[in-house]
């Protein structure tokens, strides 16, 4: 017969200053994942903890990335990294309504976050709101000139509200910067997309573009 189990034998002993920073920052290994779970069950409260958990979950279980970051904002309300990466979180689930809410309010308190405006334009680009994709998009072009996947997603809005002489203009920006070796299918699109798209401007379809100041 099996001796009855240490009842401290899962009680995980506190980690040194060292040990936190480590579990805090760069990869883990997924043996570690289980040793921060552990650290979050004896300080359920502990922001730090639950977004790293947030973060690390994000991709692979976006259901349990979003537990861990909702209960990072509610430890810490306050903390506008917390509600990106709630935000990043929903936009992985597929959450778009309620991330487009949340990411909304942090950009308007936080006016540089980029990641938080980069997933606020997937948002709005995924719910079809088109304009305020663009905005956000054209903002990721303020601070990263050659991020190309911007144009592409600008010119596809502009296309969808029928605005094609913008949208040209970004597709052929697209083209400009893409990298053939990694977005063929992209830039395949594009010009099969082009002729159609130059016949209707050639025939005054679609709304005008406005003037900007």
């Amino acid at each position: 017969m099996e001796a009855f189990p240490n009842p401290e034998a899962h009680v995980p002993s506190c980690p040194s200053h060292e040990e936190l920073q480590r579990l805090l920052a760069g990869n883990l290994a997924a043996a570690e994942f289980s040793r921060l779970e552990a650290l979050v069950e004896k300080d359920p409260k502990n922001a730090s903890l639950l977004a790293r958990l947030g973060g690390m979950y994000r991709v692979d279980n976006p259901n349990r990335s979003l537990d861990y970051f909702r209960r990072a904002v509610e430890a810490e309300p306050r903390n506008p990294n917390y509600a990106t990466g709630y935000g990043s979180a929903l936009v992985q689930a597929k959450r778009f309504a309620d991330a487009a809410a949340l990411l909304s309010q942090v950009v308007a308190a936080d006016p540089q976050n980029y990641a938080a405006h980069a997933n606020l334009a997937t948002a709005l680009y995924e719910l079809k709101s088109y304009a305020g994709a663009i905005s956000e998009y054209n903002w990721l072009l303020g601070v990263k000139p050659d991020l190309f996947v911007a144009d592409f997603f600008i010119a596809i809005s502009y296309d969808n509200l029928g605005q094609y002489e913008d949208a040209l203009k970004y597709y052929e920006e697209f083209l400009a910067k893409a990298d053939p070796s990694q977005n063929e299918l992209e830039i395949e699109k594009v010009k099969l997309r082009l002729p159609a798209l130059r016949n209707q401007i050639k025939r005054g379809a679609g709304v005008k573009p406005q003037k900007r100041k």
